[in-house]
């Protein structure tokens, strides 16, 4: 059974109000080792995608409920198996579908529980300490912290990425991942003359382009049009 089968069952599990009884059957199914858990956190991408994938800017996922639901019992499962990186991806995964187009078009309903998920990944990432995985759950609270609305300490969480990319080795793209969204808060928020923005976005444009980041030079690209 494949994790698109699985998420499908999941769907109907909800409208039978048995939740509750997903994880069982996937560790009936794979077992209780590392390939459930791989299981567990690809069923919670299908069911992202059964909901229409990343959605346009001010559409959202149309199962956001069942993958709150369904991400509840997984981590809590994740936690059981002391698998702190599966809670982790779990729980970043959960934030990253609450707010699928970043800042923009953000279901009010979404905020908390996007953020409050974001906050668990980088617990879970410090206790971890890995850097770069640090770095970007980092740069999630970040996001979320300007979503709620406190620009200034959106600002501070994404200059420790700053502070932790300088150290070696070097995560130059990341850091301009950092800086992009500082430069596109500071517009938004009004925190930046509009020279100082287009010196800043040449800046990091330069950074993005030496390393190929198209995804990062198009989300950038965006910026511009604010």
């Amino acid at each position: 059974m494949d994790s698109k089968e699985i998420a499908k069952k999941f769907l109907e599990l909800c409208k039978d109000n048995k939740a509750g009884e997903i994880i069982p059957f996937i560790t009936n199914l794979f077992g209780e080792d590392k390939e459930s858990l791989k299981k567990i956190i690809d069923v919670q991408i299908q069911i992202k995608e059964l909901g229409g994938g990343w959605p346009p800017v001010g559409k959202q996922i149309t199962t956001m409920g069942e993958v709150l639901e369904y991400s509840k019992h997984a981590i809590n499962y994740a936690l059981s198996k002391d698998s702190k990186l599966a809670a982790g991806i779990l729980n970043h995964n959960v934030a990253s579908f609450c707010f699928p187009n970043m800042d923009d078009g953000v279901d009010e309903e979404l905020i908390e529980p996007g953020y409050q998920a974001a906050v668990r990944d980088l617990e879970i990432r410090k206790e971890i300490g890995e850097r770069v995985p640090l770095m970007w759950a980092l740069w999630l609270v970040g996001v979320s912290e300007f979503i709620r609305g406190d620009v200034d300490q959106s600002i501070k969480t994404l200059n420790e990425i700053n502070n932790l990319a300088i150290q070696e080795p070097v995560n130059e793209s990341l850091a301009a991942w950092a800086d992009m969204m500082k430069l596109k808060f500071r517009i938004k928020s009004g925190q930046i003359s509009k020279d100082d923005a287009a010196k800043e976005i040449i800046r990091i444009e330069k950074i993005m382009s030496k390393n190929n980041d198209d995804y990062g030079l198009s989300t950038l690209k965006i910026i511009k049009e604010i």
